[in-house]
């Protein structure tokens, strides 16, 4: 069998660097962020006493007093899949790290009091948090395994014993009694089951009716009651712990429960529900949501109480332990609430919740919508300074004004052009329910959404003055579209698909406009738009003043000349969405494994500059770029810092040199590396079109420099140089980059150890 170096020799001009990633002291490499914008998205929440609160957010975990609401220490480190589990006193929590791949969790145990490391051990296993439980007594911890219930010592991660069942389910919920002496599992055969500590023994099985998919188990602080709810559903139900009979259930007509809490009295269960319900004139109205608290007697079973605040989208519910105060967890908010008062204590808003997220064109302000809110914020400041909560139905998809004054956003039946600044609505378009895409046009003078099986431009002065544009004999617009203006509304691009026994196939339509009408020009079948819906094309002028339109795909962007009867494939570029060009048309940016590329699309040159991990926005006058981080805050980079200038032509003249087909031009690539991920070398392979200096660098994704190799000038051929040893750095995501003249190119690796 031939090695892996032997098939390049034979098939590539390539050159391979063998690396061992080596440890040193990180340096600030290029610019950095200028800015975040929003707070770490929080997750959950639980009181480790009335006065303090532990929430935990993407990379790691908050302590926040509960009078200021300002947060007063940090602690404890995620990873991207991980998830978090508090003892019932929240005195301690379970960090369970994992990759997406891995079977492997590795599980920290932290004292919270004292922010101290307790213990850290590795199980053979994916570990989730709805499938654990700490004792409130004694340091044990139960996880879930296939169909096991294993015990462990938190404090050294030694195993103590586990609970053998041949019909426990694979994933389940459990919850030990207050005296640490029993653990509730809701078992496979739709019952809760009682298992017994120190025995290791199955004592009893609760009675009632079956129950599956159990969500959550709680126990009353007395000992006497269990309460669970069920998965998706407005279920819930309460049994007497000591003879294990069924009290009562309810079911049907509250929505689906989200959070089950009892009071510090063990009297009361509160139930958290997130309601839909239907509102409007009755003429098929509008689906709106009622999102409350409704407290319960454990001992009757009836309600007695209600409580909640204006947020929409409820998610959780946690009380303190003196019941006094709930942290009721919303999409668009966290709000602390006085119980007894009945009113809300403080409020956290300031975090990106929005399902899609856009930079105002001049690069001002950044602006989340999601189903309930519209948010936004200054770019200069970092402050948001724009909070706007729907009512009755929810925002759909939205689009910025050229001018960034106005936001277009769908709420059916209507669509609403808004003041960025106060949030009202200045004018409004009545339409059907169902709105997929909205965009203004370049000029600000109409907005664009899918009507049926076309387009419907309305008219933002003279809300009457509105058309249909139609496809004639081209493929329907379909619930896929998107659709794009050019400058100055010259043009409208938008694309669709239609499926036949072949599968699907993928259209761009093209309309150009005469007057205030647009009519139809012509359509094209892209070949393998698989991913199309998720980015909006983009038009831009060549150096010649053709008009081109960038069509993106997961993996490849190709550019399209249009000609007056045609389109003509100009070039296809190795990156996917999104897509954005510079102001000065010259460049076009994209992303490949989540890490932003920058290419002058009219030469095929791949631009190096600062490694910046999933992009998603650029302002049009190319002031500000926007890119996600981990805690799902936004980072702010000053794109005039990235974006080169623009080059300027130079003549070229042969000299004697052979012509060539396009099939034989050469070209400077950088491949991925093998294998990946890896432990602990790797090859990185990549072809020259000619001699040339050749740098390697290797970064952490936040533009941290982790190594720089430097083999040199090299010639068409192979090279296995090797790098210098050091003290191995941690397993992780690391981008490496190539630098040769006048071409670069970045792309991803993982290190698993």
């Amino acid at each position: 069998m031939k090695t892996f170096t032997a098939l390049f020799k034979q098939n590539l001009l390539a050159f391979l660097i063998l690396i061992s990633i080596a440890g040193i002291p990180p340096v600030t490499f290029g610019i950095e962020p200028i800015g975040t914008i929003g707070q770490p998205i929080p997750e959950q929440h639980a009181f480790l006493n009335n006065e303090t609160i532990v929430r935990v957010v993407p990379t790691h975990i908050q302590v926040i007093n509960v009078k200021t609401g300002a947060v007063t220490d940090e602690f404890g480190e995620r990873t991207r899949y991980s998830s978090v589990v508090f003892s019932p006193t929240a005195e301690h929590l379970a960090i369970l790290n994992r990759t997406i791949n891995s079977l492997m969790t590795t599980v920290n145990i932290w004292d919270v009091n004292n922010r101290q490391l307790i213990a850290r051990w590795e199980i053979a296993a994916r570990i989730s948090d709805d499938e654990t439980a700490f004792s409130p007594t004694q340091p044990i911890f139960a996880t879930a395994i296939a169909r096991e219930i294993h015990l462990w010592n938190w404090q050294n991660g030694e195993t103590i014993g586990k609970l053998i069942r041949e019909d426990l389910p694979s994933d389940r919920a459990m919850v030990f009694s207050k005296d640490g002496r029993h653990l509730i599992v809701a078992a496979n055969n739709s019952k809760l089951e009682l298992w017994n500590i120190e025995t290791r023994s199955l004592e009893a099985q609760f009675v009632g009716e079956n129950v599956s998919s159990a969500e959550e188990l709680v126990i009353s602080p007395d000992d006497t009651t269990i309460a669970m709810y069920t998965l998706n559903s407005g279920s819930f139900y309460a049994w007497d712990f000591n003879t294990q009979q069924m009290l009562w259930h309810k079911g049907g007509g509250t929505g689906h429960v989200v959070a089950i809490a009892f009071s510090s009295d063990s009297r009361h269960l509160y139930v958290a529900n997130r309601t839909s319900a239907l509102q409007g004139n009755g003429k098929g109205g509008w689906r709106g949501w009622d999102d409350q608290v409704r407290v319960w007697d454990v001992k009757s079973g009836q309600q007695i109480d209600t409580f909640g605040s204006e947020f929409r989208s409820l998610k959780s519910m946690t009380l303190s332990p003196n019941g006094k105060t709930a942290i009721l967890h919303y999409q668009d908010a966290v709000v602390l609430w006085d119980v007894e008062k009945r009113k809300q204590l403080k409020v956290w808003t300031d975090y990106i919740s929005g399902w899609d997220n856009a930079l105002t064109p001049d690069g001002r302000s950044l602006v989340s919508v999601s189903r309930n809110s519209i948010k936004a914020w200054d770019i200069s400041s970092q402050q948001m300074r724009l909070f706007t909560s729907v009512e009755n139905s929810l925002f759909r998809e939205f689009s910025i004004s050229p001018d960034g004054q106005k936001l277009a956003v769908g709420r059916d039946p209507w669509i609403e052009v808004r003041d960025l600044q106060t949030g009202k609505v200045v004018t409004q378009f009545k339409y059907h329910q169902g709105i997929t895409d909205i965009t203004f046009s370049s000029s600000g003078k109409w907005v664009a959404v899918r009507r049926h099986s076309n387009i419907q431009l309305f008219n933002v002065e003279n809300p009457e003055m509105n058309q249909i544009v139609s496809t004639g004999d081209a493929p329907d617009i379909d619930i896929s579209s998107y659709f794009t203006f050019s400058e100055n509304d010259e043009y409208l691009a938008a694309s669709t698909r239609t499926y036949n026994n072949q599968g699907w196939q993928y259209w761009i339509l093209l309309w150009k406009r005469e007057g205030d009408i647009f009519h139809f020009q012509y359509t094209w079948q892209a070949p393998k738009l698989d991913s199309f819906s998720y980015s909006r094309a983009a038009f831009v002028s060549d150096a010649n003043g053709s008009i081109v339109l960038a069509v993106p795909r997961r993996e490849e962007i190709q550019i399209w000349e249009l000609l007056p009867d045609n389109p003509q494939l100009a070039t296809t570029l190795e990156v996917g969405f999104p897509v954005h060009f510079s102001p000065d048309g010259w460049y076009l940016l994209g992303e490949q494994d989540r890490i932003l590329q920058i290419w002058n699309w009219q030469t095929n040159t791949q631009i190096d500059h600062q490694p910046i991990s999933e992009y998603f926005d650029l302002s049009q006058n190319g002031a500000v770029l926007a890119s996600y981080d981990d805690s799902g805050q936004i980072q702010i980079w000053d794109a005039t810092k990235l974006l080169p200038p623009q080059p300027q032509p130079t003549a070229v003249e042969p000299k004697g040199k052979k012509f060539v087909t396009l099939g034989q031009i050469k070209r400077n690539q950088l491949l991925q590396n093998f294998p990946n991920p890896f432990n602990p070398e790797t090859w990185i392979p990549f072809r020259l079109a000619d001699e040339r200096h050749v740098t390697i660098r290797i970064y952490t994704p936040t533009g941290k420099l982790v190594r720089s190799l430097s083999p040199g000038i090299l010639s068409a051929g192979d090279w296995d140089g090797r790098n210098d040893k050091g003290e191995p750095v941690s397993s992780g995501v690391y981008l490496y980059t190539i630098n040769t003249g006048d071409f670069s190119a970045t792309r991803k690796m993982l290190i698993r150890k």
